[in-house]
């Protein structure tokens, strides 16, 4: 998982975590990591923290964070996934280090290739995937070295980590059917677009084109006996403006018997 190097940091929290270097080397000289670390669970945007604490070495009361399930990147079979950052600092130089983060006993992250300079702060970023409930977090800096540092603190996750199921869809919107008040007027539709394109077929009409069209729509929803009700109003709406156009008025005027007339 890729690191990220902290390069600024405060001097009171720079003071900090060296002094607690001092007080943690277990021998002088020797690549020594940092088990007193600031560890930090941020929300999504990487940048939020929701909770922190001092990685201790153990033993007594340890720290606790608690987060909650909404504020995870991911949840799914009682875990959830949290972006994570905590530092580290060495008395020497190392070159590739691992450290690895454990949960209840189970690995939940792993960190490789970490460059440490002695003295010098680095912040490790990383997801990993906690229990719902309570956690107990060890935290190993060099975990592949003979002489890693171990410290622990606690993260209680409130929720389930359940993955939440998508709400369910909206209802379709009620259909136009031949049971409906709307279908009537669309088989008028449909019945009076079958006569007009055949006594407009020959007559010039500019909008010949777009009335077969319509007509063809109509009977695809005659056929199929039912239409979704924004269907039938987007297909009424072509309809009646062809009808309402003068120029189809005057041409089916001058077309249909005197006792039909429009």
């Amino acid at each position: 998982m890729k690191t990220s190097p902290r390069p600024k940091l405060r001097k009171a929290h720079g003071a900090l975590l060296l002094g607690l270097l001092a007080a943690t080397a277990l021998h002088a000289g020797t690549p020594v990591p940092q088990v007193n670390g600031l560890f930090r669970v941020l929300k999504a945007d990487g940048s939020t923290v929701l909770g922190q604490a001092i990685v201790t070495p153990g033993g007594g009361t340890l720290a606790t964070i608690s987060v909650n399930q909404k504020d995870a990147l991911v949840a799914a079979n009682g875990r959830c996934a949290f972006n994570v950052k905590y530092d580290e600092v060495a008395t020497a130089v190392l070159k590739g280090s691992v450290n690895r983060l454990y949960s209840n006993d189970t690995l939940i992250a792993q960190n490789t290739g970490i460059d440490l300079q002695p003295g010098v702060l680095r912040t490790i970023w990383t997801q990993p995937y906690l229990y719902a409930g309570p956690n107990n977090v060890k935290v190993m800096f060099d975990a592949g070295s003979a002489n890693p540092g171990v410290g622990w603190l606690r993260i209680y996750v409130a929720g389930d980590c359940k993955a939440t199921s998508p709400p369910p869809p909206p209802p379709p919107p009620p259909a136009v059917t031949p049971a409906s008040a709307g279908w009537n007027a669309l088989f008028v539709a449909w019945g009076y677009s079958n006569y007009a394109t055949k006594q407009l077929k020959t007559k010039g009409y500019s909008r010949y084109a777009e009335l077969t069209k319509v007509n063809a729509d109509l009977r695809a929803v005659v056929a199929a006996r039912q239409v979704s009700q924004s269907g039938y109003d987007t297909l009424m709406a072509r309809w009646n403006a062809l009808a309402g156009d003068p120029a189809f008025k005057a041409l089916m005027s001058a077309v249909v018997p005197s006792s039909g007339r429009i």
